[in-house]
């Protein structure tokens, strides 16, 4: 699978999760929303600069990290995201 498309479909799955129910902190909620925005964003405008995506993939490892212990399925997907990026080269 390509990662683009991988990154999509960890995307859908992310917000499928998100729209399901999955409780998060309200801090959390609001970091996942927003690197989801920068990360929906970047690839809009098929940006590949790192010095802006550097800042998201770094947002998302962050992420995965904390959600590790409470929410490891988001955990999981928030994880797929950032490497599909890096794959992307994003």
């Amino acid at each position: 699978m390509a990662p683009r498309q991988t990154l999509e479909e960890s995307i859908a799955h992310l917000r499928q999760e998100l729209a399901d129910g999955q409780t998060l902190s309200a801090q959390d909620r609001v970091l996942l929303e927003q690197t989801l925005a920068d990360v929906a964003q970047v690839l809009d405008v098929e940006q590949d600069d790192p010095s802006i995506a550097s800042p998201i993939y770094d947002a998302l490892q962050d992420l995965a990290e904390r959600l590790e212990r409470t929410r490891p399925t988001l955990s999981l997907v928030v994880g797929r995201i950032a490497d599909s990026l890096s794959q992307l080269g994003i």
